[in-house]
């Protein structure tokens, strides 16, 4: 899903939600409120709607949604590949 850059934040927490994706929130104390685990890390990458984004190199963003499975193996929406230090952070919340 293409974003607009004005909607990008840069810096947050991030939490599993009880679906196991990961979302980013701006302040350690929302992030805590919604996860359902009481973990968080920090997230120093750009976001928008509680998600991670990444630049598309025409102005906007793409939103990844990234979960979690059981197996400790990361699943990313719509054909997009979540950069590696991402999916390292995700991977620290199991």
């Amino acid at each position: 899903m293409s974003t607009e850059a004005s909607a990008v934040r840069n810096g947050g927490y991030g939490y599993l939600g009880s679906d196991n994706i990961f979302k980013v929130l701006n302040t350690e104390a929302e992030a805590l409120k919604y996860s359902p685990t009481g973990r968080v890390v920090s997230f120093a990458d750009p976001h928008a709607y509680g998600n991670p984004v990444v630049p598309t190199g025409t102005g906007e963003y793409d939103q990844l949604a990234i979960k979690l499975d059981a197996d400790g193996t990361l699943t990313e929406s719509e054909g997009l590949t979540a950069p590696a230090h991402i999916g390292k952070l995700v991977k620290e919340l199991q």
